[in-house]
């Protein structure tokens, strides 16, 4: 048996897709958790990263998509 990986390897969309929403969703709750118990001037540098980065799975995921 071969050990090397094959640099070939497709990975399926789906299985991209369904990482991306999961991570997204995870960001999402954790970004409620912060408005939950922060004031919303002590959450809004806290949540602006998270934001950012849903921003760009949303992009991963419409790329997926086309």
């Amino acid at each position: 048996m071969n050990a090397a990986i094959d640099p070939m390897i497709q990975v399926n969309p789906l299985f991209m897709r369904v990482d991306l929403l999961i991570e997204k969703g995870k960001l999402e709750l954790a970004i409620a958790s912060i408005r939950c118990q922060k004031t919303s001037s002590e959450a809004e540098p806290l949540i602006a990263p998270l934001a950012s980065r849903i921003a760009r799975l949303n992009e991963a995921l419409g790329r997926l998509s086309a």
